[in-house]
């Protein structure tokens, strides 16, 4: 059976093929995955912010602050003022285990409309294969509305269509995608082994006795002369 974490990977994993810049953010109690894109449609500017997370169960009220936390994320990170020339649009999708009736009902109404921008809410029911959004067609921009309803597709595939891959990769040997986790070390910086404990340092004592530099030799002095009398100290 097709896990949640599976199909967050598969989601992560169709953003970054359309071009997106793929980053996890934590949205309310979840880690969620976060793609924005920039594209032109029509001569005006699509602000594109997919964002979805996996949560054990499904119900409206966890949609709806979901999709409201996203929007305020995309809101934050929008390029350009948003308006005639400008869209944002929002697709925030839950991805779990059970989708509530609820649920299920408020992803697949028909969204409002908005000033320069658009809000789209997706229900992912990984045990019943389902998939629920809005993928319609509305009064205004039908040009805009086919992109949004392509990139929603795109973005949220059916969950069978996931499994399939899975399956293929696992039969080629291959490890199925899985959602990003937390950001590592810093580059050039390695994480110790586990179990890894720093080695003492001792005080290190003084240099050994070094001879002369090279080049010079210690002075030598001849022997006495035959007969000669050894010095003596006055007195003796």
């Amino acid at each position: 059976m097709l896990s949640k974490e599976q199909y967050l990977g598969a989601v992560a994993e169709r953003i970054q093929r359309s071009g997106g810049r793929l980053n996890t953010v934590q949205i309310g109690p979840s880690a969620a995955v976060v793609g924005l894109f920039t594209e032109s449609v029509m001569m005006s500017t699509m602000n594109y912010c997919v964002v979805a997370a996996a949560i054990p169960e499904v119900t409206a009220p966890a949609l709806y602050d979901f999709t409201g936390l996203a929007t305020q994320h995309a809101r934050a990170n929008v390029m350009g003022t948003v308006g005639w020339t400008a869209a944002s649009v929002v697709i925030a999708g839950l991805i779990g285990d059970r989708v509530y009736p609820d649920a299920a009902q408020a992803a697949s109404a028909k969204s409002g409309n908005q000033f320069g921008g658009e809000t789209r809410m997706v229900a992912v029911d990984v045990s019943a294969a389902q998939m629920y959004a809005f993928v319609g067609g509305k009064l205004w921009g039908a040009a805009v509305q086919g992109s949004v309803n392509a990139k929603l597709t795109f973005c949220f595939p059916q969950p069978a269509e996931v499994y399939q891959q899975v399956q293929w990769a696992q039969s080629q040997g291959q490890q199925p995608p899985m959602p990003p986790g937390p950001p590592g070390p810093p580059p050039g910086q390695q994480q110790p082994p586990p179990g890894w404990q720093p080695q003492p340092q001792y005080p290190v004592g003084p240099p050994p006795a070094q001879g002369p530099p090279p080049g010079q030799h210690p002075p030598h002095y001849p022997p006495p002369a035959p007969g000669y009398p050894p010095q003596r100290p006055p007195g003796y």
